[in-house]
Order: structure tokens, then C-alpha cells, then sequence
């Protein structure tokens, strides 16, 4: 498999489906290989079958560049499908309509052309309801959700990432969480880093991993960055990959092994990505439209 790097760093192939193994809190021992980066690979990506990794779609000629910033990033000897996104000029929005039972995200994208990214948007219940807050177009839609339970979810603390009508976006501690000024919010968990602190259940050299995605924002609130490990990672990792190679101080996870990040220009999102209850996505601002 091969990807393509465009000036700005455009990504070719993306992780288009994964493998659904069980996932759970971290805990761990030894310390992992010092971090590798920020690195933009270039070279061409082992097929699933040599590596045991997620299959990811191979791109077509015609898959040549897309509109966002996507690179793969090596870090902590993994690799991480990162898209960048400045909030000046993307809008990003969290939905959920409580009478679909769950969201597909081919779904999404089909039913949507201006859509340029959409992932899942957190953990959820088995009856695909958001596991905590979810604001859409600022309407609370679930509440918050500080209640006491098991997995990742309640691996305190948990945090919310939200869009605010001044276009700005934050991750906050669900703790912390204020609802005025809010347009978009899902909560989900456990934050990953808060204030450049990694969450303090996570261990360096954990051997509890799985596929991970995850969402951060710049310390201005300018900038929304996606992540999805290109294989199996720990907590630790994960969140090092925002604080060391992105820069940020804030940043939340959002699921494990179902989890899917796609990107134009990539062949739809397969039916493995979803349902969900909740998705992630980002558009163009009107103004930047060709």
C-alpha cells in the first residue's frame, strides 16, 4: 500500500476499516523506545497481511490529493493518521439524530458532498445513545454524564471537547465543563492530556492496546486536530503523540477499535466504520470553497 504526499502533506490512504479486538483501561509497566518525530513518512506501508494491522483501502490513480491536511506521523514506533484542521477554516460540528438507530459513516459522506472528514464522535451505549454530553448546533441533546462505572468511559477524568460560537474549540475536564458559548460538544473518555498532563492511570510501556482515536486541540483553540493509530497503541503513547508531535495541551479520547478516520478523496468508509451515535465532521467555510 502506498500513500501520497502533497505539499501540504495530503495523505493518500487512510485506515478505512480496522480489526475488532477487546480493549480496556490502561495499566503497564516498563518504559516504551524513546519518540520518533515529528516524522511525515513517505515510504511504502507493509500490506495487513505481513503485519497483522488494520487494512487500510488502497488508493486509485485518481486518488491524487485532497483538500485537508493529512499526514501519517511516526511516534513511540507507531504510526498515526493525523488531520489537521484551523478552525479559520473549517467548520467542525459533532451530530447525532436520536431517531437513527446509529450513523453509518458512508452514510454520512454520501448524503453530504461538502463533507471533507468525519469520524465517530465517542464512546456510546449499547442502545447507541451517547455515552455522555453531546451538543449539536447548541442544542444539548444528552447531558452530562459524571456518574461513577466501568471502562474507558469513567477512567476519571473524562473530558468534553467543544466548538464555541466564537470559533474556537477546547477540551476540557467534564468537571470544568460551562455550557454558555457552546455550538458542537461531545464527552467522552478518558482525556488523554489535560493542561499537558497525561491522564495519571496511564503507564509507560502498557501492554493494553488497541486501535485508538482520539481529538486535540492547540493551546490558542485555533486549530482541531483528528488522530486514529495506524495499530495497535497504548493510552501513554497515544497521548504523547498529541503533547510531542502536535503540540497539545488538551486532548480527549474518543473510541478503540471501531473506531474510523476518513478523509476525501479516500474510497467510502466501509461498513465496519459504524453505527455510531455521534459523528465528527469538518466542511470548508463557505468563503474557501472553490
Amino acid at each position: 500500500m502506498n500513500f501520497l504526499v502533497s505539499p501540504r502533506l495530503v495523505v493518500g490512504v487512510v485506515l478505512g476499516a480496522g480489526v475488532l479486538v477487546s480493549s480496556g483501561c490502561s495499566t503497564g509497566d516498563p518504559t516504551p523506545p524513546p519518540a520518533v518525530g515529528p516524522t511525515v513518512s513517505t515510504s511504502p506501508v507493509p500490506s495487513a497481511e505481513a503485519t497483522g494491522e488494520a487494512t487500510a483501502p488502497t488508493p486509485s490513480a485518481s486518488q491524487v490529493e485532497s483538500s485537508v491536511d493529512a499526514r501519517v506521523i511516526d511516534h513511540a514506533n507507531n504510526r498515526y493518521l493525523v488531520v489537521t484542521l484551523p478552525l479559520d477554516e473549517w467548520d467542525v460540528r459533532v451530530d447525532w439524530n436520536p431517531e437513527d438507530e446509529g450513523t453509518m459513516l458512508r452514510d454520512v459522506v454520501a448524503q453530504d458532498s461538502t463533507v471533507a472528514v468525519a469520524t465517530n464522535g465517542g464512546i456510546f451505549t449499547d442502545q447507541l445513545v451517547p455515552g455522555g454530553l453531546l451538543v449539536s448546533d447548541g442544542e444539548e441533546q444528552v447531558s452530562l454524564n459524571l456518574n461513577d462505572g466501568g471502562g474507558n468511559f469513567h477512567l476519571m477524568p473524562n473530558g468534553v471537547f467543544a466548538v464555541m460560537v466564537d470559533g474556537t474549540a477546547a477540551v476540557v475536564n467534564s468537571v470544568d465543563y460551562e455550557p454558555t458559548g457552546v455550538e458542537f460538544a461531545t464527552q467522552s473518555g478518558p482525556a488523554l492530556l489535560l493542561d499537558g498532563e497525561v491522564h495519571p492511570e496511564f503507564n509507560e510501556g502498557s501492554t493494553n492496546v488497541a486501535f485508538r482515536s482520539g481529538v486535540g486541540v492547540s493551546p490558542g483553540g485555533d486549530t482541531v486536530y483528528l488522530a486514529m493509530s495506524w495499530s495497535l497503541t497504548n493510552f501513554h503513547d497515544f497521548a504523547t503523540l498529541f503533547r510531542d508531535e502536535l503540540g497539545v495541551d488538551d486532548a480527549l479520547y474518543l473510541d478503540g477499535d471501531i473506531s474510523r478516520l476518513w478523509v476525501d478523496q479516500m474510497e467510502e468508509p466501509g461498513p465496519l466504520a459504524g453505527p455510531y451515535a455521534g459523528v465528527i465532521t469538518a466542511r470548508l467555510h463557505d468563503k474557501l470553497k472553490s
